[in-house]
């Protein structure tokens, strides 16, 4: 203060602005700024802003478009120039950009992988579809015994009987359980898918007191030697398949039926329990015999009033399987009926001798063909020397005399088997009895 003079008035206070960023003063060097603290002086209520600035422009988001010296990203069109890849910090100002990986930024020494066009040569893999599949390769023809060579990959096993050539045609020949037969008018495999299902059930009531708990019976209708035997060992593999008996066949003569008679019947087939019976000629016992119709009551008591297991294949000739059906229906109705191949006819004959041929391994030339079917027609047969037994001859008569016609068994005998020629048939008809 002066002497003896007034007090001057002290300077004007500076407003108190609120605190805030933009007004901070800058750090002196080497200070960092410190941050603000409650013992501070406090901002005032309303902002400070300078008088006379002008409005401040509004802050936008952030984007591609407004980045710092960037132009904005326009959409990419097919017909002008690659787009620009948006801004970020791997790419910022002064950095080369990188680029997303892919094929066709890899290093500069693998070149790019186009996509497929339409004139490339490799055209793309089309889905599965029936038609542009490759042909199945053709199959393997099994070998003959007449084939000059017989081709890699052949099966051993004959083939089955063909025609042309004077072979024979329109007979049928089925194979049950590795064992051919040549069928009759009737339907043998369904015969025996029905004795085999009938086994089973038979199999599941053992121990009750039912007829249906008996074991099948079949029978056969047929002349002597037209395959019994042979569709006998067909059921009894069939039986054996659904473990109701034994695969052998026994056989049952009218002999040993005639000395036990109708009392002992019962107990001579339970003899042959667990196993399959032949017994040729029924119709003679039961229609001939003077105790036969005591023999159909024995007979009808053990299969349908009692319980047997013995399986019972039973033969009758065409001739009289009427007559035993009008006598003893009761009986004929307990057997399942299936008819044998006619081999009175010689196209049947025919057949049955290419199949036995087959079966050993033995081929026919097309000269052969004429010449046994001429024999076959002109045999009648004698005794028990009849129908298959008859064919059956005559193909081995032929193959003996083949055998016996070479020097060395290495000149008659193939890989497998032999072929028989006309030669080998002329002549063999005579030898055999009439």
């Amino acid at each position: 203060s002066s002497r003896g003079g007034a007090a001057p008035a002290p300077p004007a206070a500076e407003p108190v602005r609120p605190w805030s960023a933009s007004n901070t003063a800058a750090p002196a060097a080497g200070h960092a700024a410190e941050p603000w603290r409650p013992d501070s002086q406090r901002p005032a209520t309303e902002p400070w802003a300078p008088q006379g600035a002008p409005p401040a422009e509004p802050v936008q988001p952030w984007g591609a478009q407004n980045a710092p010296g960037g132009e904005p990203v326009q959409p990419w069109r097919p017909d002008g120039p690659p787009p620009v890849a948006p801004w970020n910090p791997q790419n910022a100002p002064g950095t080369e950009p990188v680029q997303p990986w892919g094929a066709q930024n890899e290093s500069s020494a693998q070149a790019p992988v186009p996509q497929w066009r339409p004139e490339d040569a490799q055209p793309p893999v089309q889905p599965w579809t029936a038609q542009n599949q490759p042909a199945p390769p053709e199959p393997v023809q099994p070998w003959r015994p007449d084939d000059a060579q017989r081709p890699a990959g052949a099966p051993d096993q004959a083939p089955p009987v063909q025609g042309g050539q004077g072979r024979p045609t329109g007979m049928k020949i089925v194979e049950l359980y590795s064992i051919r037969f040549l069928c009759g008018t009737d339907d043998v495999e369904r015969m025996v898918t029905e004795v085999r299902r009938r086994g089973k059930w038979a199999r599941q009531l053992r121990g009750q007191e039912v007829s249906s708990a008996s074991a099948p019976a079949v029978l056969l209708v047929g002349a002597p030697s037209s395959g019994q035997r042979r569709l006998a060992r067909i059921v009894a593999r069939a039986l054996a398949e659904v473990d109701f008996s034994d695969e052998r066949v026994r056989t049952l003569h009218l002999e040993e039926i005639r000395d036990r008679g109708p009392e002992g019947l019962e107990a001579l087939l339970a003899e042959h329990g667990g196993h399959t019976v032949l017994l040729e000629g029924l119709d003679e016992l039961i229609l001939d015999d003077g105790q036969g119709p005591a023999y159909a009551r024995a007979l009808y008591r053990v299969r349908a009033e009692g319980v047997t297991e013995t399986t019972l294949v039973a033969s009758c000739t065409p001739g009289r399987y009427e007559e035993l059906r009008g006598q003893h229906p009761e009986l004929v109705t307990d057997f399942r009926t299936v008819r044998l191949p006619d081999l009175d006819e010689n196209e049947t004959r025919v057949a049955l001798l290419a199949l036995l041929a087959e079966e050993r391994y033995v081929g026919l030339t097309d000269d052969a063909w004429p010449v046994l079917r001429r024999d076959l027609a002109s045999l009648p047969g004698r005794g028990r020397l009849v129908n298959a037994r008859l064919v059956e001859a005559y193909l081995d008569r032929a193959c003996t005399r083949h055998l016996g016609q070479a020097d060395a068994t290495v000149a008659v005998l193939g890989e497998r088997g032999f072929t028989l020629s006309a030669p080998d048939l002329a002549g063999v008809a005579d030898e055999l009895p009439h």
